[in-house]
């Protein structure tokens, strides 16, 4: 078995991996990720939707070939068939071949001076003298810090003593591309309900005039049965043809609670890094990756690997994200909570009270806290909230219980 010695080993070549790469080749230092799979990008298992905000965040163009469509709002329906609107003047998301979007960071990173490794699955990583030795079936990497961007699978994160994501959080999901279908291109659907989707939505995301990307999580139920009742309902009498299929790993737990150990830090879905509202991991995800670089990168200049050190990972991403990801798993776990009657009863008020417009003037894909702590505090939505008891302790620690 040969060996192989890198300042910085990354394990996985996803958005989250692939940034981190971008940020720490950026700053001089040695970066090899390794990839289980043979292709960037494939197989994917993510609906594409990302925030406009967003990718400025990363630097990253909204305007590539990767980009299929750009949408300025969304038409989100209840259970029993109400439904409000809240838009933008211009778009505010676009919709991203991931394989394409992929690719492109791996270039981003490659063009800096990161190396890319294929086919190249990490069995098992272990703490040595000095550094980590991460075990394939052909060869052992030795590595000053390895940044564990595996994805929510992750053995990694048990192997280093570290409490992984609580799989009850998995959710699984199902979703096709389908062409001769009459949408509107400017415009996400968010159709929830028991009947729909229980636990979690569905989702309709154009991908022009007549394609979109149509899909939905669930919890305790087949995604693939569910999808296609739903498809037969909101495209009845239209005759399309099925582009693609893809399933994934839906998560919405929220951040572990530990991202770093000497010489190990967690990213992207492996850190549960992930929207708990939406199950989106690119953006956030994406922030903590660069956040991740920057830090592996320092480093390697200062040949500090110990957790003392490391921490400045965790703080940092934490500063700029916690507030986000504490209000988001707020959403998630009332949202889980509520029945069908009181779902309809919440687009009720939001209707009568005009709160669309608050959420279209307030919202923001990513940073979620302001307009979430905006609708807990209405009086009238408080009502509805307050009978689910195992809630009120969650709304105490935001000041409202």
């Amino acid at each position: 078995m040969s060996f192989e010695e890198r300042q910085i080993l990354i394990i996985g070549a996803g958005p989250s991996g692939l940034i981190a790469a971008r940020e720490a080749a950026r700053r001089g230092v040695d970066v090899l990720v390794v990839e289980e799979d043979s292709e960037i990008g494939v197989p994917c298992h993510c609906a594409g939707l990302l925030s406009l905000r967003g990718l400025k965040r990363l630097n990253i163009s909204a305007d590539g070939s990767y980009v299929q469509n750009k949408v300025r709002g969304a038409f989100f329906h209840s259970p029993s068939g109400l439904s409000f609107k809240v838009e933008k003047q211009s778009p505010v998301a676009c919709v991203v071949d991931r394989s394409s979007f992929d690719k492109y960071l791996a270039s981003q990173a490659t063009r800096i001076g990161a190396e890319i490794r294929l086919n190249s699955r990490v069995q098992e990583i272990q703490l040595e003298n000095g550094c980590v030795a991460a075990r394939s079936k052909k060869r052992v990497f030795k590595a000053s810090i390895v940044i564990d961007a595996e994805g929510a699978s992750s053995r990694i994160v048990k192997a280093a003593g570290l409490k992984s994501t609580n799989p009850s959080h998995f959710l699984p999901g199902f979703q096709l591309d389908l062409y001769g279908v009459d949408v509107d291109p400017n415009y996400v659907e968010v159709h929830v309900g028991s009947r729909v989707a229980p636990g979690f939505f569905a989702w309709v995301i154009p991908l022009s005039s007549n394609s979109a990307r149509v899909g939905l999580g669930c919890r305790k139920a087949n995604p693939k049965e569910l999808l296609q009742r739903f498809i037969e309902r909101r495209f009845k009498g239209e005759e399309y043809e099925i582009l693609t299929s893809r399933s994934g790993t839906i998560i919405t737990s929220g951040p572990i609670e530990k991202t770093f150990s000497n010489r190990l830090l967690i990213v992207g879905d492996a850190a549960g890094q992930v929207k708990p509202t939406t199950g989106g991991g690119v953006i956030l995800g994406g922030l903590c990756g660069a956040i991740a670089g920057k830090v592996a990168a320092e480093a390697v200049n200062l040949g500090r690997f110990d957790e003392d050190f490391l921490r400045l990972y965790e703080e940092s991403w934490r500063k700029s994200l916690g507030r986000e990801f504490k209000y988001m798993i707020l959403a998630r776990r009332i949202l889980n909570a509520l029945s069908d009657r009181m779902i309809d009863k919440g687009f009720e008020l939001i209707i009568k009270e005009g709160l669309q417009e608050v959420i279209s003037r307030e919202g923001d894909m990513d940073f979620q806290s302001n307009v979430i702590l905006e609708l807990v505090r209405r009086r009238r939505i408080l009502r509805i909230l307050l009978p689910l008891l195992k809630l009120q302790h969650l709304l105490h620690e935001i000041g409202l219980g």
